[in-house]
């Protein structure tokens, strides 16, 4: 537990340290200079970004203690497992076209329903998205697909980026780790998606070779009586 504090306490410190750095000179700067026209509207979109990432940071942490001390509530219904793929690439068409990326889903069986919380499970999927926009880079593809078993049904995000080292698999849903040599962000995506999908009694994997892409799948329990 005392090592767990120090790991929270230390990913806090080194992660809202630039943000509220940039947060603060930006203040400054309007308090000498008063800036205006182009510059001002520069200066006010930094600090956005960095309020913006200050909250991000702040929600993932919530999030994981939520998940580790089981009060994550799911609002359960039975949904049609292409829609929320859709509503997923809707959420995530923006961000896909500023990075110059190919977002598509492929076609779902539209007999395909799962037993979930949609709201949690965009989350997940706008957790693996997010990563797989990132490395997938200008010029490449991401592909969102779902596929009915007898019990379950199996979502996969797929992207056409460097691939996941064989010993970095292991560790990618731990907290705060980094995989793919990249250190954006504070390294809770992969661990809340985790926590998302085993509340859904799911499971979530990876499969990913170097140089060929990765495609994260996670399943979550089909309707029952559909």
């Amino acid at each position: 537990a005392a090592q767990a504090r120090e790991d929270v306490l230390g990913v806090v410190a080194h992660d809202l340290r630039n943000p509220l750095n940039v947060v603060t000179m930006t203040t400054q700067l309007f308090l000498e200079i008063e800036p205006s026209g182009e510059q001002r509207v520069k200066l006010l979109r930094a600090m956005q970004r960095a309020a913006g990432q200050m909250n991000r940071l702040i929600n993932d942490l919530l999030e994981v203690v939520r998940l580790e001390s089981g009060r994550l509530g799911l609002n359960l219904r039975n949904v049609e497992a292409g829609d929320i793929l859709l509503q997923a690439k809707e959420l995530c068409e923006q961000s896909a076209a500023e990075s110059g990326v190919i977002l598509e889903v492929r076609p779902v069986d539209p007999g395909a329903y799962v037993h979930a919380d949609t709201e949690r499970v965009l989350q997940v999927l706008g957790n693996l998205v997010g990563n797989a926009l990132k490395f997938a880079g200008s010029g490449g593809r991401v592909t969102l697909g779902a596929a009915a078993t007898s019990q379950y049904v199996v979502f996969s995000v797929a992207d056409t980026g460097p691939g996941i080292a064989p010993e970095e698999v292991a560790r990618l849903f731990d907290r705060f780790w980094q995989a793919r040599t990249d250190r954006r962000g504070v390294g809770l995506g992969l661990t809340i998606a985790r926590g998302i999908v085993e509340a859904h009694c799911g499971r979530i994997w990876v499969d990913s070779r170097v140089g060929d892409g990765a495609t994260f799948y996670f399943t979550l329990p089909r309707a029952p009586g559909i």
